[in-house]
């Protein structure tokens, strides 16, 4: 009996979280699927920068909010400049599984003009933070870790950027 029971509440648990989690929003983190706020093909803009694989996912953020991308002239130009980012090394896990917990800290400055304007509409620094796990004790693995990570914050900093120029060309 006590067997039977212990069977029972762990199918009761699980149900219950399966419930919960369906219902509360969880599968939705992201932004993956949701819809973007568009320009609609009514602006373009130029990007220069140093960090080739920065501006081609900006150029991709930007593309899929209806801006379009020329070289000159442009009614918007964006200079990116002084890409940098770091790692905290936390050694959280066990030297054994050869995995370590790291967090990379990712900044990029911008300038946005306007075209025809003397001062820039923004200047600012975009920072981001994010944690990841290298494996393996082969150089070679942890820097692919290193550099997945790296593609990865920077695609969601250029989002945000995206995101960010929308929201200014849309109030002006």
């Amino acid at each position: 009996m006590s067997r039977t029971l212990q069977i029972l509440t762990r199918l009761v648990i699980s149900v219950t979280m399966v419930c919960v989690l369906a219902g509360c929003g969880f599968q939705l983190r992201g932004t993956d699927g949701a819809p973007l706020v568009s320009v609609g093909n009514r602006y373009s803009i130029s990007v220069q920068t140093a960090a080739v694989e920065f501006r081609l996912n900006i150029a991709e953020s930007l593309r899929r909010r209806g801006f379009d991308l020329v070289s000159q002239p442009a009614d918007y130009h964006i200079e990116l400049f002084a890409e940098s980012y770091n790692e905290d090394d936390f050694d959280l896990m066990d030297d054994r599984l050869d995995m370590d917990m790291r967090t990379m800290n990712y900044a990029i400055s911008f300038r946005l003009w306007q075209n025809g304007s003397d001062h820039a509409v923004i200047s600012q620094t975009v920072a981001m933070s994010i944690d990841y796990t290298r494996y393996g004790a082969n150089e070679v693995s942890r820097a692919a870790a290193t550099s997945a990570a790296l593609h990865r914050v920077r695609r969601q900093v250029a989002e945000l950027l995206a995101d960010r120029l929308v929201a200014l060309v849309l109030t002006e």
